[in-house]
């Protein structure tokens, strides 16, 4: 993987639309685990991941 490739948490300045996501009790831990060891929000980290995967797919 290049470092272009590398996932970075990017702060996001304003986030307007809400979504519901529905997941298990174990990935709910570690999104919410990575979050806190990031000083993120979990919001912050998953519009990350979400962005990521989608320039990445």
């Amino acid at each position: 993987m290049s470092e272009t490739d590398k996932f970075v948490i990017q702060k996001t300045k304003n986030t307007n639309r809400r979504i519901v996501i529905r997941t298990t009790e174990e990935l709910a831990d570690e999104i919410f685990q990575i979050a806190k060891e990031n000083e993120v929000s979990v919001n912050t980290l998953l519009v990350s991941c979400i962005r990521y995967a989608l320039d990445h797919r």
